[in-house]
């Protein structure tokens, strides 16, 4: 089996699509990342500072990622899976490795015949750091509802999102998007080096508030639409850096100056 069309979407949709190379928050530098959640050390291509690529290298070179998680799918369950199933234990073990995917009690359970019991286990992926994160909290009750009722959900209601781009906000639903955010934040001084809280919380909505505060034409409300993003890039810019990305591209939008709104 392989994940589909729209099992790529459902990913994407929680990654993010990111067209231009950022670096990890917590180092200011490797790895580096781009497209859906790509780094070097998943192959190739790769990935340096500077990078640009466009939407549709970003969902070949996800496809090529994918094939390691599909094989270990494949590997550890043993009854056969319907395609949105599959879908579901992709994205999850996409998300937490292979090796947390095929020790994890959604796999003792699934291949035991207990199928309630293995969607609702999927809830308990939902640290990082030990920490509850409320976008892994969310991601893993979309995967879970996409394993038992098949509903993709987010992906299919996107095409609105291409046009207006997605707004970010407390317990956003794009960790990786949430993630360049804070980078262009933190480069900009509004978030402290190494205090990112890991997921859109407190720390992350004051940062945006005061960007916003001190910004001519922007409500300080928290919440990063395309206006706000413009914002940050153009403020980057005028301190003589590119923005990494200050939320991804979408489909019409350039790699790193997102339309205002």
């Amino acid at each position: 089996m392989q994940t589909s069309h729209n099992g790529e979407l459902f990913i994407a949709a929680y990654e993010g699509v990111v067209l231009r190379a950022y670096p990890d928050p917590a180092t200011g530098g490797a790895p580096w990342t781009i497209g859906v959640g790509h780094t070097s050390a998943a192959g190739a291509p790769k990935v340096a500072p500077g990078m640009v690529i466009t939407r549709d290298q970003a969902f070949d070179i996800l496809a090529r990622d994918l094939k390691g998680f599909e094989a270990a799918v494949l590997k550890a369950v043993k009854p056969p899976l319907k395609q949105h199933q599959f879908d579901a234990c992709v994205s999850l073990c996409f998300n937490i490795g292979a090796k947390n995917f095929s020790s994890s009690g959604i796999v003792r359970h699934i291949n035991a015949g207990r199928w309630p019991e293995a969607g609702a286990a999927f809830a308990l992926w939902n640290k990082a750091a030990g920490k509850v994160m409320s976008g892994l909290v969310r991601r893993r009750a979309a995967e879970r509802t996409l394993f038992e009722a098949g509903q993709y959900g987010l992906t299919l209601a996107s095409d609105g999102d291409e046009t207006v781009g997605v707004v970010l906000a407390r317990g956003s639903a794009f960790p990786e998007g949430v993630r360049a955010l804070q980078v262009d934040l933190m480069r900009l001084g509004y978030l402290p080096q190494g205090e990112d809280d890991g997921d859109f919380g407190l720390k992350t909505e004051g940062a945006v508030e005061r960007f916003q505060a001190a910004t001519l034409g922007l409500a300080a409300d928290g919440r990063v639409g395309p206006a706000t993003r413009a914002a940050i890039a153009a403020a980057l810019a005028r301190a003589g850096t590119a923005p990494q990305v200050a939320m991804y591209p979408l489909a019409g939008q350039a790699p790193d100056l997102p339309k205002a709104a």
